[in-house]
């Protein structure tokens, strides 16, 4: 991570989070996506592309690099790998990363910032709450329900997390992502992909050069997921 901020071309970890909010507004959330009037339920693969196109740019700086996700519902907290600003006597990258947009209204130049509880009307899901949306067998009533999970985990965390311009520039955006689609995956393994409407299997999901049918399958990704989830120590 810290070899990706380094870069300030569009290997860089700047240019890749502004895929997300500032300046490229490509994300979809809740159906909708402010580049077009169109409706469309792919929230979830779209975020799945935006996953595997950063950890293949952070491949590109150390061969195994992986995304590690957050259990929010059993470390309800910032986890120390992103909370702590020093690391083994170095600036911890995981902490903050300077968003860089010159071209916004107004541009955006400033060290990302967090305000973890702050938002009294945001909570972290709780462990209930997530088994009771896995147990939605429809892919609709599941995609809804665990976006508003992942709603208030923006809420929570707060800061440059809280808005969508500037969330996917603090690095714990992706750490939370993976968590989201690590219990699309997991929903996968338990009821596949029936309810997933077909005729949006070939959506390109815009920038990065797949469809929705793409991302369908992990494994074909070149990754998958522990069921249980396994903690990572910290110097």
């Amino acid at each position: 991570m810290a070899a990706a901020q380094a870069i300030s071309d569009n290997r860089g970890y700047n240019f890749i989070a502004g895929f997300h909010g500032a300046p490229g507004w490509y994300c979809w959330h809740h159906q909708a996506n402010p580049r077009t009037p169109l409706q469309a339920r792919i929230f979830l693969p779209w975020h799945r592309a935006y996953l595997q196109w950063l950890e293949l740019a952070l491949r590109d700086r150390v061969a195994n690099a992986a995304i590690p996700w957050w259990v929010w519902t059993l470390d309800q907290r910032i986890p120390t790998a992103f909370n702590a600003r020093r690391i083994d006597n170095k600036a911890n990258p995981l902490n903050s990363s300077r968003a860089v947009v010159p071209n916004a209204t107004p541009p955006i130049r400033h060290t990302t910032r967090r305000a973890p509880g702050a938002n009294s009307q945001a909570s972290l899901p709780t462990a209930a709450e997530v088994t009771a949306v896995l147990n939605q067998s429809d892919w609709a009533t599941f995609s809804d329900q665990v976006e508003d999970l992942h709603d208030r985990v923006h809420g929570w965390v707060g800061g440059d997390m809280g808005d969508v311009t500037t969330a996917a520039y603090d690095p714990i955006f992706f750490a939370h992502h993976c968590m989201i689609d690590r219990l699309w995956s997991i929903w996968q393994v338990k009821f596949g992909n029936g309810g997933t409407p077909g005729e949006l299997l070939g959506t390109v999901l815009t920038p990065f050069h797949k469809t929705f049918r793409d991302v369908l399958d992990v494994q074909r990704l070149g990754y998958e997921y522990a069921v249980n989830a396994v903690p990572i120590p910290v110097a």
